[in-house]
C-alpha cells in the first residue's frame, strides 16, 4: 500500500496514535504471556482501536467513538484490494470480544486464539508503519531551531554502536540548523554505513545515527535528552516544566527538551535534579545520564539496525 497524504496535523496525530497503538500490542504480548487472558482481550482490541484511526486521520474527527472508527474502517478498506481484509475482520472481532470479556462473561478467553490474533495484529502494526506517514525527528529539530535562532548554532550527531554506551568506534559530526533541510537522516545512515566500512569497523551494520545534546560547537550549550523506559501522567507532569517532544523508540520513549541549557555547569545539574525527582527517578534511565555527565553530553539514536530495530518516532508535545 502507497504512503498516506496526510498534512503536517493528520501526521503528528498519526504519529501519536501509532505509538498508543505499538505501547498496547507490547502489553496484550506480556500479559499473554502472563496468563492473564481476560486482560489481555482489552488491550489486543485498543491496539487495533489506535492504528486503525492512524489509518483514517483524513477521514475522521479526533475523538471518534469506537462504532464510528468500525464502520469507517469498513467502509475506507473493506474492499480495497491494497489493504489485506483480515484485518478489518479482525477489528471487528476484537471490538466483539471485548464487549464480551468486559461486560457479558465470566469465562476465560481461548489462549490459542489469542495469539493468533497477537500475530495477525503485529502484522497490522507493521502494515501501518509502512503505510502511515510520521512526523520526521529533522522536522522537530527545525522546529527547535526556530524556537532558539539565537541560541543553536549546531547540530551535532553520532554514529555509534547501540549496544554500549562506551567502548567502541564512535564518530561525532556537526551541521547549522540550516543543513538539516540538505542533509536528511536516510543521507546520514548511507554516508555513516561508508565511513565505517572504509574503517574497517566490525559489524557496522548494527551502528545507528544519534542526536547529541550540544548545540554549539565552541560553547557547552545542550538540550536536556533523556532515554525513560514509561510514560504515565506523573511523568509527563515532571517534564511538562522543561517543556519538548516525547518520541516512541521501540518499548521505550525518548525526550528532546525544547530549552537550550547554557553552560556545562546548569547542563549537569538539570541532569542530576532529573536522577532526584521522585516523579523521574524510577522511569528514566539511570545509565544513561551518568554516562552522559561522564562524557560530557548526551546522545539520543534516530536511526535503526538491526540491533534497534525501530526508528524513534513523534509521540506528543509536552
Amino acid at each position: 500500500m502507497k504512503p498516506l497524504a496526510y498534512n503536517s496535523r493528520q501526521k503528528r496525530r498519526a504519529s501519536s496514535l501509532m505509538a498508543l497503538g505499538t505501547s498496547e500490542r507490547d502489553a496484550a504480548e506480556n500479559l499473554i504471556e502472563a496468563g492473564l487472558y481476560r486482560e489481555a482481550v482489552v488491550h489486543l482490541y485498543f491496539t487495533c482501536f489506535y492504528v486503525s484511526q492512524a489509518m483514517l486521520c483524513h477521514l475522521i474527527s479526533s475523538n471518534p467513538t469506537h462504532k464510528h472508527v468500525e464502520s469507517q474502517l469498513h467502509r475506507a478498506y473493506g474492499r480495497s484490494p491494497e489493504f489485506p481484509r483480515r484485518y478489518v475482520t479482525l477489528h471487528s472481532n476484537l471490538h466483539s470480544q471485548r464487549d464480551e470479556f468486559d461486560y457479558r462473561t465470566t469465562h476465560t478467553p481461548d489462549p490459542d486464539v489469542l495469539k493468533e490474533q497477537l500475530r495477525i495484529l503485529t502484522a497490522f502494526v507493521n502494515f501501518a508503519s509502512h503505510a502511515v506517514p510520521r512526523v520526521q525527528v529533522l522536522d522537530l529539530l527545525r522546529g527547535i531551531a526556530e524556537d532558539n535562532p539565537a541560541n543553536i548554532k549546531d547540530f551535532s550527531f553520532d554514529i555509534y554502536c547501540p549496544k554500549t554506551y562506551a567502548h567502541h568506534t564512535r564518530l561525532t559530526f556537526w551541521q547549522p540548523p540550516f543543513y538539516l533541510d540538505v542533509f536528511n537522516v536516510s543521507q546520514m545512515v548511507r554516508g555513516a554505513v561508508s565511513l565505517l566500512h572504509g574503517l574497517r569497523v566490525r559489524r557496522s551494520q548494527d551502528y545507528v545515527v544519534g542526536l547529541n545534546s550540544r548545540v554549539n560547537q565552541y560553547k557547552d550549550d545542550h538540550l536536556i535528552l533523556l532515554d525513560i523506559d514509561a510514560v504515565n501522567p506523573a511523568v509527563e507532569a515532571a517534564l511538562k516544566p522543561v517543556g519538548g517532544i516525547l518520541l516512541k523508540s521501540g518499548r521505550g520513549f525518548h525526550f528532546i527538551g525544547r530549552e537550550v541549557i547554557s553552560g556545562r555547569r546548569d547542563w549537569r545539574r538539570k541532569l542530576k535534579a532529573v536522577l532526584r525527582d521522585g516523579k523521574l527517578k524510577m522511569h528514566v534511565d539511570k545509565a544513561h545520564i551518568e554516562i552522559s555527565l561522564s562524557r560530557g553530553y548526551s546522545t539520543l539514536r534516530v536511526t535503526s539496525s538491526p540491533v534497534k530495530p525501530t526508528v524513534p518516532y513523534f509521540y506528543k508535545e509536552i
